[in-house]
């Protein structure tokens, strides 16, 4: 056997070794062997590997076998073991957090980003994630790396934001710009798809396959899982639900509510509910007040939310009849109002839609960007840590 060969047989071994370990813990050699059908003395090999490399750590004993003898010695997965920092930047606000190898948030720093965002975004976002090591007690050394999702269609593999119009950003090299700040691996994505690896993480989409998650905030976006792979298009845009046509009526004279936004988000995404109800009652509001102006009985609020609904219903009816997803899962700002609305999105889902599909808001909360821009990092980066 080639060294080359027999080095990722190792490797491979090694993570195989861990993932049984993160799944069972505890869980002692033996049981590894078993499990993943590894001889004993390999097992016992990448165990020790693993334990010296801070992956893995010892606890007390397990229970005797039947024909007595001494009890086996248990592994458990150190979470603690690295850190990732997750970033999140979108139109209103730029989140910050960092987390371990299970995606627990351990510190969380955010501000608004109209703020910053012509002035020293990335000198802000730089002093809030020293904040957070120093508070934590970390150094670079603890740091995997970094995680980033941007509200806008973005190039992967340059780590380029194409066009992302709630930021005024365009052939944007962002990859670049972090990295004149850290010197670490840095892997960059769309919003909406690192919010839906979170969730296929620790959230809502646990153990599904075919997930779609839908964020309602500034404008409406989407993240794909189909078959348990984040699908991203042959141009790093699939998923860009605000875009869909929901009124062929008023498609004809449509304007956007933002230059560059769909129809969809212009018609039912938080700027333009604010836009919408502002118009009417001849006074500044923003979306969360519409809706607790709706929620008070205020009849021109209702009518801008009941269309806004209506639009969004028939709009994810249409990603139901396509894919076929097993959950949708609910994300930003809007989704926060879910209750208030749920019982008249399911109508129109169940009108228009050939069969049942569950639809959940997220569970992650306002840390679910840190904690997708993590699970991005441990998608890409190349370690035995893998999710």
């Amino acid at each position: 056997m080639q060294k080359g060969n027999a080095a990722y047989i190792k490797n491979m071994n090694t993570k195989i070794v861990l993932d049984c370990i993160i799944e069972h813990e505890p869980i002692s050699r033996a049981e590894i062997s078993k499990r993943v059908k590894i001889s004993k003395p390999t097992v016992s090999q990448l165990v020790n590997q693993l334990l010296m490399d801070g992956f893995v750590y010892e606890v007390g004993m397990g229970n005797s076998s039947t024909t007595g003898g001494r009890k086996p010695v248990q592994l458990c997965f150190n979470e603690r073991n690295a850190y990732i920092i997750g970033i999140d930047i979108g139109g209103s606000k730029v989140a910050s957090g960092i987390t371990d190898l299970r995606g627990k948030v351990h510190s969380y720093r955010e501000f608004p980003t109209q703020e910053f965002l012509h002035k020293d975004l990335f000198k802000r976002l730089q002093e809030d994630v020293q904040e957070m090591l120093n508070d934590l007690n970390l150094t670079k050394s603890d740091i995997l790396g970094i995680g980033l999702g941007v509200a806008g269609v973005t190039d992967v593999e340059k780590g380029l934001v194409i066009a992302a119009p709630a930021l005024e950003w365009k052939q944007f090299l962002i990859k670049d710009e972090l990295e004149a700040y850290y010197d670490l691996p840095i892997f960059v994505d769309n919003d909406v798809n690192i919010s839906v690896l979170g969730e296929h993480w620790i959230g809502a989409g646990v153990e599904k396959s075919n997930i779609i998650y839908i964020s309602i905030g500034t404008g409406i976006g989407s993240g794909i899982i189909l078959n348990g792979n984040l699908y991203r298009g042959s141009n790093y845009s699939a998923g860009e639900i605000g875009y869909q046509v929901t009124d062929r009526e008023l498609a004809r004279d449509f304007n956007p509510v933002l230059k560059g936004f769909g129809f969809l988000e212009s018609m039912a995404g938080g700027i333009s509910i604010g836009e919408q109800l502002s118009e009417r009652i001849n006074k500044k509001v923003t979306a969360k007040e519409a809706f607790e102006m709706a929620d008070k009985g205020d009849e021109d609020a209702r009518d801008v939310i009941d269309f806004a609904i209506e639009n969004l219903g028939i709009g994810i009816s249409n990603y139901i009849s396509l894919l076929d997803p097993e959950i949708i899962i609910l994300g930003g700002g809007i989704s926060g109002s879910y209750e208030s609305f749920r019982e008249q999105l399911q109508e129109i889902i169940k009108k228009y839609t050939p069969g049942k599909c569950e639809v959940f808001p997220t569970k992650l909360g306002k840390e679910a960007g840190v904690i997708g821009a993590s699970a991005l990092f441990l998608k890409e980066y190349d370690s035995i840590f893998k999710i």
